[in-house]
């Protein structure tokens, strides 16, 4: 399996203290991770320094630092130093993480008639996060409750409720050091990924083991009549292929019956259907970061379409670049 030549690539990682005063830090190897939903994005990296972590004279490194990577110019990663440590004389390693990690903490909300866009803003202002571009999600959802819930998972679960009513999938991420909000359709990469294409290994795999249904169940409780009335929506062709693979929630009380088929027939779409995923190995570019929709093209499996990226782990040491994505087909 062949690649392409990318474009020569420089790349160069910089500290800046609480004073403003900024150094570039003589790294010898760095690792940035990026997930789709539930964890920061993360910058772990080796550095050679001097006694007390420091790396030049009047320059200390210290918790708290901002940590900012650029790679032929632009930033790619632009977070906050959560940890330093030194070993055999003056080697150091640290983790940075970016904003997101700053949305690990625990808070109780109660949220009514409000769109996840909206939710995201009330949190970013009442937290002091950085916003960026933010998509308008529109779904206006009846009722969401948190009580000592990770901020992170509230804005997740409002987003997760907006895709089951409208099947549009939206990705939050940290782009620079300003949280953003995108619709997953303005996230595909011109890039291919594949035969001949920067592609050095590569498993497949298919599954209905995996978050697939083919019998979509939500259930309601009705206070007037003492009982919960089923709502059913199912593919009768697909249970004769797959057997019966069924999803069951109960929805709010306060869900009228057209509400509750746009969410169940919404469901069943998004849910009824064969899991296709990838692990892959390659040669690096920095635009493929989770959240992204790559085009993915393997001849000898007949694999040919957009794949999300659901986690991407990129490795640089002196002039190596690499790249590791897990993905699950974006249809």
């Amino acid at each position: 399996m062949g690649v392409t030549n990318l474009l020569p690539m420089e790349y160069q990682l910089l500290a800046q203290d609480k004073k403003g005063n900024s150094f570039e830090l003589p790294v010898t190897s760095l690792t940035w991770k990026t997930q789709r939903e539930g964890r920061a994005g993360s910058l772990e990296f080796s550095f050679l320094g001097g006694d007390q972590f420091s790396v030049q004279s009047g320059f200390e490194l210290n918790c708290g630092d901002i940590i900012r990577l650029e790679v032929n110019g632009d930033v790619i990663f632009h977070g906050y130093l959560f940890s330093v440590e030194a070993s055999d004389g003056e080697t150091f390693s640290a983790t940075a993480y970016d904003q997101i990690r700053y949305l690990m903490y625990n808070y109780s909300y109660n949220f009514t008639g409000k769109t996840a866009t909206g939710i995201l803003k009330q949190i970013a202002g009442d937290f002091n996060i950085k916003l960026g571009p933010t998509a308008d999600t529109k779904y206006a959802i009846p009722k969401l409750s948190f009580d000592n819930q990770k901020l992170l998972d509230m804005i997740t679960e409002a987003l997760s409720e907006t895709t089951h009513n409208t099947r549009r999938l939206y990705v939050l991420y940290d782009d620079a050091g300003k949280l953003t909000l995108s619709d997953i359709a303005d996230m595909r990469l011109s890039l291919v990924l594949g035969d001949y294409s920067m592609l050095s290994g590569y498993t497949y795999k298919e599954s209905i083991d995996d978050d697939t249904y083919n019998v979509i169940i939500l259930a309601q409780d009705d206070k007037k009549r003492g009982e919960r009335v089923p709502y059913l929506y199912k593919d009768e062709g697909n249970i004769a292929k797959w057997g019966i693979l069924q999803h069951y929630e109960v929805v709010d009380a306060e869900l009228n019956a057209a509400m509750i088929n746009q969410k169940g027939e919404a469901l069943l779409k998004e849910k009824n259907k064969l899991g296709k995923s990838f692990k892959l190995s390659s040669m690096g570019d920095v635009s493929c970061r989770a959240g992204k929709a790559v085009y993915v093209e393997v001849s000898s499996i007949g694999a040919g379409q957009f794949y999300l990226i659901e986690d991407a782990t990129h490795t640089f040491s002196g002039n190596d670049y690499t790249m590791d994505l897990t993905l699950k087909a974006a249809d």
